[in-house]
């Protein structure tokens, strides 16, 4: 598994971005390649595998590997990674009172880091800066089964972002944000904000009782994420916009919207501030990195549905290898050019 791991990663650092994708081909072969081992070393894919009458030396099609549903990371363990080792990660997905949380355990975490580290750089930081960052989460630490926080805590070591985090023992410490806030502005140093939603917008509502705005650098930017599956709160994304505008002074150009599963190492991001950097309109949607597939499905009869068109959405994420590439959301979308419009239920990372 080592020797595929690592074509995966070079492919992974070197895949083009643009639309004449030259190494989709290559993309889809490793897929496949990754799909027949996952076949044999991940027990539980293996007999589902068979189950479903499937020959995985005959499959030589992406299209043709049989996606595991989110729901199966809850009854299974879907590794493989062994059971003993030691240094590697375990990720929870949301769970309620009569289910428990998905889990997803990893011995390995480069590919992960690898698909983070250029997806995050091209849309986070496509000028190059070196900014210092303010967490409205906690440490990776103290929240060790969060997929969000550990991307988070490795973003801020690979780029130097000398993070503070808000949220100490799940207290938020809204004067720290604010003393960062101001000494940024002092300083005429801009910032980068990470964080989910949820709890930007708690922010933005203490702000506005409080009567304060600020207003950052030129150059600050953020990211903001989907908050826990089962908060009631639900913003619409012109109230988001206004909130950092208002609140902070970012505008919509520099916020950047973020999407990702504990069941996927790759995430999908809005090119807004890419876009901006470039000169040109921002694409809509959330940006599909070179090395995930997706396809958009009808859930009734789980055909392929045309661009355009909402369905149950399906991805193909190469930088999975210790478990299934193949993952069946509960989420519902629409193909636009290279992106994707869609709607998700919320989930915990």
């Amino acid at each position: 598994m080592r020797e595929l791991s690592d074509a995966i990663r070079r492919h992974i650092d070197r895949a083009p971005w643009g639309p004449g994708d030259g190494d989709g081909r290559a993309t889809e072969d490793l897929m496949v390649r990754s799909f027949r081992e996952q076949a044999s070393v991940i027990a539980p894919y293996g007999a589902y595998v068979r189950h479903l009458g499937i020959d995985p030396d005959a499959i030589t099609r992406w299209q043709d590997i049989p996606p595991v549903p989110c729901s199966a990371f809850k009854s299974h363990d879907l590794t493989a990674a062994p059971a003993a080792e030691e240094g590697g990660v375990l990720f929870e997905t949301s769970g309620t009172t009569i289910s428990q949380p998905g889990r997803v355990r990893l011995s390995d975490t480069s590919l992960y880091e690898a698909s983070l580290r250029r997806n995050f750089e091209r849309h986070l930081l496509p000028d190059g800066p070196r900014l210092c960052a303010v967490v409205f989460g906690p440490t990776a630490a103290e929240a060790p089964r969060s997929s969000l926080w550990f991307m988070v805590d490795h973003a801020a070591r690979e780029f130097g972002l000398e993070p503070l985090y808000v949220v100490v023992q799940s207290d938020p410490r809204w004067k720290a944000a604010d003393d960062a806030i101001r000494l940024a502005m002092e300083k005429g140093e801009p910032l980068l904000l990470l964080g989910t939603t949820l709890l930007f917008m708690a922010y933005f509502e203490r702000l506005r009782i409080l009567g304060t705005t600020f207003q950052l650098p030129q150059g600050s930017r953020a990211m903001d994420t989907g908050g826990a599956k089962g908060q009631i709160a639900e913003f619409t994304r012109a109230e988001v916009e206004e909130g950092f505008q208002r609140g902070l002074g970012i505008p919509p150009s520099h916020l950047v919207n973020e999407y990702g599963m504990a069941e996927m190492a790759s995430q999908f991001y809005d090119e807004t501030l890419l876009a901006a950097h470039e000169g040109r309109p921002p694409a809509p949607g959330k940006r599909i990195p070179p090395w995930v597939r997706t396809r958009v499905l009808d859930p009734e009869t789980m055909d392929e549905l045309p661009a355009g068109k909402p369905g149950l959405l399906v991805h193909y994420d190469l930088a999975n290898l210790e478990v299934p590439l193949a993952i069946q959301t509960e989420d519902i979308g629409r193909r636009i050019g290279l992106g994707l419009c869609h709607r998700f239920h919320d989930r915990d990372r």
